[in-house]
């Protein structure tokens, strides 16, 4: 037993080592050890039993002589061992003389010796198992567990640490701080953080891991006496102290449990969303986006997604900081946005949010889909044109009656016929301003017509004032011509506006017949008969608007190059029927697309794929071309289309040179933007002849001055906070007026003491809305009052730097003004002749009823201050003039802004969308793909901010406080 021991103790220790030779080996140790042992004890336990073993075991080795001899005496006692018939008794007592003289004390005496030298060697045995057991006490309790092992793991959990403590911090970009001194037990722990176990080791010289079954964090000596070890977080686990003995683990028995809480995807909400819109339904020509932004953790850009098909559009709606977890805003889509127009499929618009993790990497979190409908191509043209020609017939309604009815003799005969007057001119007027200010499907009348149209609105409506107060035969032959101009003024535009449609949906469609000659292309490679598909064309029925949208919702059967011709079909069969509304040259080549898709539709029914493509290409090629079939076309001799069949012509339906009304608007909006021009390059020149005056000297005196007073405005900004903490609180514009006094620095720093003033304004009103703000939210926002006190110090400092620098560009723009006395005095008297020329203009343009009232009278603001221009730059008052020139400038700007319309109706392209923020300012909505790279984006919105709105009169200033505000 001993010696068992002391080989189980060696075999536990060896099996430490934890290694599978080491294992091996002390398990085939142990197996050894307790075969011998019971080989040891079967022997003396069974191998006495038999009188030959007893006396060759005790007697042989003292008397062998006599031990061979008991042995032979032995076989006498034995069945069949006698054959001389010598009896039983006779061979017993033979047997027993035998044994009685055998040496029984010698025999005792050597075995006692032998016992004593085992009881020596099992003592020795017993006191090496004590000393090698109980100094190693727990190794040997380790190598036990270690030796029964499975698959690494050994059964038997083991304490390895005390006094145990346990920490996580949460990663850096969720700026929260550690917690310590947690409980060993189930956590609920951010994603990335990083878990600190810190205890005092039980058994030194152990190496000791922290892991989760697959990976293992070693622990490590702090230098005081203790271990520590990292673990960073990131899938829920579970955690064990272990201790590693090669090839296998003992774990503590107490594991952690950690629950990993992810870094969720953005949430957006999209107002309205999901729903559907048809384009051809929505009169307003825009849709409004309302949408809602928050994150676990914190926001860093959202994006407004248009998709349609396999194409994508993104467009940055806000940027953020990456602390913000919620974010509103607007965004106004335009129907007429590039992307829309040329998208014939549903477009899918979404707002998409990403977040700021950066350990997984960003994620994007979608918001329901709003989808548009477009309409078929050329439908929003047709109703405009539509609209257009109901215009036009009650005007020539009211042409009719006015010729035919003569004004009465007798005065109340005439009072009814002056009230009927009246009532057609208002219908008239209420028809045509209704007409010009709607939207069709996204498209509106382009600007530079409803302003003739409305110039010959506003003088038919005087003409019938006039009448109703004057001569009555003399005042009704003016209506009568007033309305004969009114009506030819709609009727061109309607002749003119249905060929240039045409032509614009023409080109669409032959995009989709190419992309119908492709699809009978592949399906003729294909080589195989799959029918006529939905077999889908113009002699099928299909139609503009719902009709046509239920054949687009059974697409999606068939073969890939069977729904690419579905799907061209019925935008051809769509835009056909459209094409058809849109004048004699619509009718043409609507006639064209209706024959042409009939072949198709007879070649796919026959599976002729190859005259199928052949009738596609010929109709793409035709509307490639989108030229009458008959008559003249680019002053060259026209070609015959025999697939139209001959289109019946319609008077007043081709394209016809300017009228009379058109060269004279055309030419007073020709005089109007040169005259613009021009009084812009006498601005410029009379700003560069004050800035020139400053002499150089004076300008280093102002430098030095104004370096301290930017120093002092840098001092005074310091106590305002330097990042804003969400677009609804104080510091938000805080920050915004620090930036402008640091703004207002800089330009002082420069000498530029007109910028200083400006951003000492801007930055002056931030502080104010941050007052404001701080008002309104009390104690809970600022409980001691503190930063009250700050925002009000500050804005004193301010205001006073502001005033001096007021007062400095006061007295440079009078000493310049002196130096540069004859440079104003003839620049008062070319500022009088630009004057002469607005004059000139509104009167012609009023005269000629070439311009609506509302540009004649920007035109004749812009002359009377033009005039006091004059008049201060003669008297040698440069501050005065200059204003008076800006004034004088913004009036004409705006008179030929109304020709033109806003940035996004001269843009057909849509580029002149605009966005809107909720309290975080104002997000500009432009497409990045039509922007010059070189141009620096935010300093071009910015001046188009300015530029637009109330920017003129005498709340400019105010309006670019206010503006620089939202541009904060």
């Amino acid at each position: 037993m001993a010696g068992f021991v002391l080989l189980s103790i060696l075999a536990f220790l060896g099996a430490r080592y934890g290694t599978d030779r080491a294992r091996l080996g002390a398990g085939l140790l142990l197996l050894g050890g307790a075969l011998g042992a019971f080989a040891w004890w079967g022997a003396g336990r069974f191998g006495m039993r038999e009188p030959s073993a007893v006396l060759r075991r005790l007697v042989w080795h003292v008397d062998r002589a006599r031990a061979e001899r008991a042995l032979r005496a032995l076989t006498f006692v034995r069945e069949g061992a006698r054959g001389d018939g010598t009896s039983d008794e006779l061979a017993r007592l033979h047997v027993s003389r035998v044994v009685a003289a055998l040496p029984a004390a010698q025999v005792v005496e050597r075995a006692k010796k032998s016992a004593s030298r085992l009881r020596r060697l099992a003592l020795a045995g017993w006191v090496a198992a004590l000393l090698v057991g109980g100094t190693r006490l727990w190794s040997v309790l380790e190598g036990a567990d270690v030796l029964v092992a499975r698959q690494g793991t050994a059964p038997v959990p083991m304490r390895w640490l005390d006094e145990v403590d346990l920490a996580s911090r949460p990663p850096e970009y969720l700026h929260e701080g550690e917690r310590s001194g947690l409980q060993w037990m189930s956590l609920l722990l951010p994603y990335g953080s990083t878990i600190t176990v810190q205890g005092v080791p039980q058994h030194a010289g152990r190496r000791l891991f922290l892991t989760d079954g697959i990976t293992e964090v070693p622990f490590v000596e702090d230098g005081a006496g203790a271990v520590v070890a990292r673990w960073p977080l990131k899938d829920t686990t579970t955690l064990h102290v272990v201790a590693r003995f090669g090839d296998v683990v003992i774990p503590q028995s107490d594991p952690l449990l950690l629950d990993s809480l992810p870094d969720l995807a953005p949430v957006v909400r999209l107002e309205g969303a999901p729903r559907t819109l048809r384009v051809a339904d929505e009169q307003q020509g825009t849709v409004p986006l309302r949408y809602e932004a928050t994150d676990d953790h914190g926001l860093r850009e959202v994006h407004l997604v248009l998709r349609s098909g396999t194409r994508e559009e993104r467009r940055v709606l806000s940027r953020l900081d990456g602390e913000q977890t919620t974010d509103k805003g607007g965004y106004v889509l335009k129907l007429r946005d590039p992307f829309v127009r040329a998208s014939h499929v549903p477009v899918e618009v979404t707002v998409e949010a990403k977040d700021n993790d950066p350990l997984t990497g960003p994620k994007w979190g979608a918001s329901a889909a709003i989808v548009l409908v477009p309409p078929d191509v050329g439908e929003p043209e047709a109703r405009r044109l539509d609209a257009l020609r109901r215009v036009r017939d009650a005007l020539v309604d009211a042409l009719a009656w006015r010729i035919a009815t003569p004004p009465p003799q007798d005065a109340k005969a005439r009072a009814g016929f002056v009230d009927e007057e009246g009532k057609r001119a208002e219908f008239d007027e209420a028809l045509a301003t209704e007409t010009l200010s709607q939207t069709y499907a996204g498209v509106r009348v382009p600007p530079r017509l409803r302003s003739m149209v409305l110039a010959q609105e506003q003088k038919t409506r005087k003409a019938v004032d006039a009448e109703a107060r004057g001569a009555m035969p003399a005042g009704h032959a003016e209506v009568v011509r007033a309305t004969e101009r009114f009506v030819l003024v709609v009727d061109a535009m309607v002749r003119g506006m249905g060929m240039k449609d045409a032509r614009e949906a023409a080109k669409l469609l032959a995009d989709a017949a190419d992309d119908l000659a492709l699809g009978a292309a592949q399906r003729r490679a294909e080589g195989v008969g799959l029918g006529a598909g939905v077999g889908l064309g113009a002699g099928s029925g299909v139609g503009s608007g719902a009709g046509s949208r239920v054949g687009r919702g059974r697409l999606g059967l068939g073969s890939p190059a069977t729904v690419r011709m579905d799907a061209a079909t019925l935008v051809l069969g769509g835009g056909g029927q459209a094409l058809l509304r849109l004048g004699a040259l619509g009718r043409d080549l609507g006639e064209i697309v209706d024959a042409d898709l009939s072949r198709v539709r007879r070649a796919r029914d026959s599976e002729d794929w190859f005259h199928a493509e052949l009738a596609a290409r010929d109709l793409a090629t035709r509307l490639h071309q989108p030229d009458p079939s008959f008559g003249p076309r680019g002053g060259r001799p026209g070609r015959a289309g025999g697939e139209s069949g001959g289109a019946q012509r319609e008077a007043g339906d081709e394209a016809a040179p300017p009228d009379e009304v058109e060269r004279a608007f055309e030419e007073s909006a020709r005089d109007l933007e040169q005259l613009a021009q021009d009084h812009a390059g006498q601005l410029a020149k009379m700003e560069h002849a004050i800035a020139d005056a400053t002499s150089q000297k004076e300008l280093e005196d102002l430098k030095q001055e104004a370096h301290e007073h930017a120093e002092a405005i840098r001092e005074a900004a310091r106590d305002l906070p330097s990042v804003g903490f969400g677009s609804d609180s104080w510091t938000s514009k805080g920050a915004a007026a620090r930036e402008l006094a640091e703004r207002m620095a800089r330009a002082l720093d420069d000498a530029q003491t007109e910028d200083a003033v400006q951003s000492g304004r801007s930055a002056i009103g931030s502080l104010d809305e941050a007052k404001k703000m701080l008002g309104e939210a009390g104690w809970y926002e600022d409980p001691a009052g503190k930063a009250t006190g700050r925002v009000e110090r500050t804005r004193r400092k301010l205001e006073a730097e502001e005033q001096w620098a007021e007062q400095a560009v006061a007295e440079r723009h009078k000493r310049a003004a002196e130096r540069a006395r004859g440079e104003l005095e003839q620049g008062g008297a070319e500022e009088g002749k630009l004057a002469d020329r607005a004059r000139d203009v509104a009167r012609q343009a009023g005269e000629r009823g070439s311009l609506p009232d509302h540009a004649i009278s920007s035109i004749e603001e812009a002359e009377r201050a033009a005039r006091r221009a004059s008049d201060a730059l003669r008297a040698g008052d440069a501050d005065k003039g200059l204003e008076a020139q800006r004034e004088a400038q913004r009036g004409l700007e705006a008179a030929s802004g109304d020709l033109q319309g806003d940035d996004d109706e001269r843009d057909e392209g849509g580029e002149g969308r605009s966005g809107m923020r909720d309290g975080s300012g104002v997000g500009p909505g432009r497409d990045p793909l039509k922007l010059d790279p070189s141009v620096d984006r935010a300093d071009e919105f910015r001046r188009r901010a300015l530029r637009g709105g109330a920017a003129t009169g005498p709340l400019k200033d105010a309006w670019r406080r206010y503006v620089e505000g939202l541009l904060r």
